[in-house]
């Protein structure tokens, strides 16, 4: 009996390791890679159609042929539309009109059957109020600061300049991108571009041109200590950050840490300007290239 006893447990572990081997087997499926879409600009308008579209040759299969793929697209993780069941017939594009304010996020899935590991990719952006957008800078579009009269928001006129990374609603809240050639000419009738001296009248004390701003609900100055946000001048300084046009596209930096403005003085293919960084309470001199850096403008009356 005994022996029977001990022949009876080895059969059942026996089973119940090939059962645990069976169990904790994963079976390797290939998957799709490479799929990427339009990408829009960080800010829209409501209202604003968008157009997405992928490149069907962009997408690749770990291992074997390339099989049946189809596209559907989500936004908001919502199911949306499914446009078409093969890549290989069809490659529409998928438009989206922005009916609220708020987030959003657009993704297209690329899918190829229950055997495969499916891939997708998605662009983010937010549908903005230009008129709300920037709060914490009062009513005043002008400032009178030492008998001078400035514009106390950044330039933004239409057909010059660049919107912060493309997206054309952010020109009236973050203002233009101006290169020093283009800012020569961009300010309006009976304005002009202020020179250094003109800058100089404003003092050090960055403090005193800083707006306690908030783009979209964020401060817009970091908290520092050393800083002293009063604005007493009603200029309404906002780190705007700038712009590198060095390249057919532009790429933009600094929002939310630096404020800089260009002068009307050049030597050669540089000019001056003034600049405010975050953690310190001065107004700073620098040169830049007048064809590739673009900067934020203020205008003086005449």
């Amino acid at each position: 009996m005994k022996k029977l006893y001990i022949s009876a447990l080895l059969a059942v572990l026996a089973s119940l390791t090939l059962s645990c081997k069976k169990d904790n087997s994963t079976t390797s499926y290939p998957s799709l890679s490479g799929l990427s879409i339009t990408q829009q600009p960080p800010y829209v308008s409501v209202g604003d159609v968008l157009t997405f579209e992928y490149d069907r040759s962009d997408i690749t299969v770990s291992t074997g042929s390339m099989p049946v793929v189809g596209i559907y697209w989500q936004v908001n993780s919502a199911k949306r539309d499914t446009l078409t069941e093969n890549i290989a017939i069809s490659n529409p594009a998928f438009t989206y009109k922005v009916d609220t304010l708020g987030k959003y996020t657009v993704t297209c899935n690329a899918y190829a059957g229950s055997e495969y590991y499916g891939t997708s990719a998605s662009s983010e952006f937010q549908a903005i109020d230009p008129a709300t957008a920037l709060t914490g800078t009062g009513a005043n579009t002008t400032a009178t600061i030492a008998g001078k009269t400035w514009t106390a928001v950044n330039l933004s006129t239409p057909g010059s300049g660049l919107a912060y990374k493309y997206a054309e609603v952010s020109s009236q809240p973050l203002g233009r991108y101006y290169t020093w050639q283009e800012a020569t000419t961009a300010c309006p009738s009976g304005w002009h571009l202020p020179s250094a001296a003109e800058w100089d009248t404003l003092g050090e004390d960055a403090g005193e041109i800083m707006a306690d701003a908030y783009f979209l609900e964020e401060k817009m100055w970091e908290y520092w200590p050393e800083v002293n946000i009063t604005n007493s001048t009603g200029f309404n300084a906002i780190p705007a950050g700038y712009a590198d046009r060095s390249f057919a596209t532009a790429s933009f930096s600094g929002l939310g840490e630096y404020a800089a403005f260009w002068t009307a003085d050049s030597t050669g293919d540089t000019a001056e300007y003034r600049y405010i960084i975050i953690k310190q309470p001065k107004i700073h001199k620098g040169q830049g290239s007048i064809t590739s850096l673009a900067l934020s403008v203020r205008c003086v009356k005449d």
